[in-house]
């Protein structure tokens, strides 16, 4: 079951909602029945796996709460390792096996992927690190610990909450005029983003990379990156705000997980714009425990490297992940070395570019099938292919070309900007108000329409997962 689907717009969310309202004081028991309901929906029997998750990290946080400063350094790595256990032998045990040494024993293709996976193992990991570290209390109450993991709104793919955001959320919470304002206008902007951009630019993104490289030209190629980074932008983010508007009409303020990323004018910057729950959890659980920049040149490069490298490998058991994370890393690492200071003497534009065709071809990994056609469609990129272009056809679609002009728009930010001064739009921090009655009048309409277009368009049949669903 997908946010974007008849099933969880006409059916989940109006039962969830009347159930919710209905229960004042058993509201945490609505929201954890309704989400394990909803990953039950979507993966089966495989909500136990998620169980055995919310049982160690609740055990641990309780152990590590009870145990003194030298026995807690001990809990806390068997339960990190509890969790890594879990989290590598579905998703990279069979890469492990396969890919790296070689071997097919029986069974090895019946192990499946748990929807979500990464994402509640590492939210799961940050509670108990900062219980560890003393920055939050341990949770007695099991069923707030099985709610903060399994909460519906960001269970699937994120973002990646912290326990010590929504710690006094999850005892005690009040839900306002203005938070159901922002929250309904939240989900619709995510919904349109979804629906009405990254699904019909897919198209393009998908006619591309399914093609014989040998039949594509450089434009063919840069067509299809493109399109694909819009869609996934748009997809991911769309998401991220369907989450942070269903987690605000239910009183919690999850933080921003997207900002205008591709306004960046250099690695270092998009990584503070782009994912930033992912970022930030690697900055704070593995760069600075790592040591950060504070021992040295070289070590810093070092931990750079680690830290990309377990990006990479967090968003798939691939070796075009790997790659990918390396590529990134490999950036930050040249921009520390000086690239970043001559990027900046050559002024934003120079940057922007620079930024964006390395992400662009960093997409290019991410997307491509396996490594191989990765390499095939960056070497037609940057040496040329095919002389005929087969894609640019596409491009004169109405269906394609208005959500492409749209996209290329939004992710510049001006769009929401000048919205924003005739409308009140969404809000991240606690106690929005409204704005003035005209200002959220006009945020209601937009509402609508958002709303109605996107509905309109899931009628009509058209229908694709979320992308982050497969990590």
């Amino acid at each position: 079951m997908v946010f974007s689907s008849i099933a969880f717009i006409c059916v989940f969310l109006p039962a969830f909602l009347v159930v919710y309202v209905a229960v004042p004081r058993l509201r945490n028991i609505a929201l954890l029945a309704f989400s394990l309901l909803f990953y039950f929906a979507g993966e089966g029997w495989g909500v136990l796996i998620m169980g055995v998750s919310i049982a160690i990290n609740y055990f641990g946080a309780l152990l590590l709460s009870r145990t003194d400063k030298d026995g807690s350094k001990f809990v806390l790595t068997i339960t990190v390792m509890l969790n890594l256990v879990v989290l590598g032998y579905y998703k990279y045990f069979g890469f492990f096996v396969g890919d790296i040494l070689g071997l097919s024993p029986a069974g090895l293709e019946d192990i499946r992927l748990p929807l979500g996976i990464s994402f509640f193992i590492f939210q799961g990991m940050s509670y108990v690190i900062d219980v560890y570290r003393r920055q939050v209390p341990a949770q007695t109450n099991p069923l707030n610990v099985a709610l903060y993991i399994s909460m519906f709104p960001q269970l699937i793919a994120g973002p990646i909450v912290r326990y010590e955001t929504i710690v006094d959320e999850i005892s005690t919470r009040q839900v306002y005029l203005a938070d159901i304002y922002h929250g309904c206008l939240f989900f619709c902007l995510g919904l349109a983003s979804k629906v009405l951009i990254a699904d019909p630019v897919a198209t393009v993104a998908d006619f591309v990379f399914s093609q014989d490289f040998e039949t594509l030209s450089r434009i063919d190629v840069f067509i299809g990156a493109v399109a694909y980074s819009i869609q996934i932008l748009f997809d991911f983010s769309g998401y991220s705000a369907m989450a942070i508007g269903l987690g605000r009409i239910c009183g919690f303020h999850f933080l921003q997980n997207f900002n205008f990323p591709y306004t960046a004018t250099s690695i270092t910057e998009f990584w503070r714009r782009w994912h930033i729950s992912l970022s930030t959890w690697f900055r704070d659980y593995l760069y600075i425990p790592l040591g950060g920049n504070r021992q040295g040149d070289g070590r810093t490069y070092f931990n750079l490297v680690m830290v990309f490298t377990v990006t990479g490998l967090w968003h798939g058991a691939a070796w075009s992940f790997l790659i990918w994370g390396w590529w990134h890393g490999l950036a930050l690492v040249l921009e520390r070395l000086g690239l970043g200071a001559a990027l900046k003497k050559g002024g934003p534009l120079i940057g922007h570019i620079y930024c964006l065709m390395w992400v662009l071809t960093g997409w290019i990994l991410f997307r491509a099938e396996g490594l191989d056609q990765a390499m095939s469609l960056i070497g037609i990129l940057y040496l040329g292919g095919h002389e005929l272009s087969s894609a640019t056809h596409l491009l004169g679609r109405v269906e394609i070309w208005l959500p492409v002009i749209s996209a290329l728009l939004l992710a510049t930010g001006w769009p929401w900007r000048l919205v924003s001064s005739i409308v009140t739009m969404p809000s991240y921090q606690k106690g929005a108000v409204l704005g003035r009655q005209r200002e959220w009048g006009l945020g209601c309409l937009l509402m609508i329409l958002l709303f109605g277009a996107s509905m309109m368009e899931i009628a009509s049949g058209s229908f694709s997962p979320f992308i982050y669903f497969r990590f």
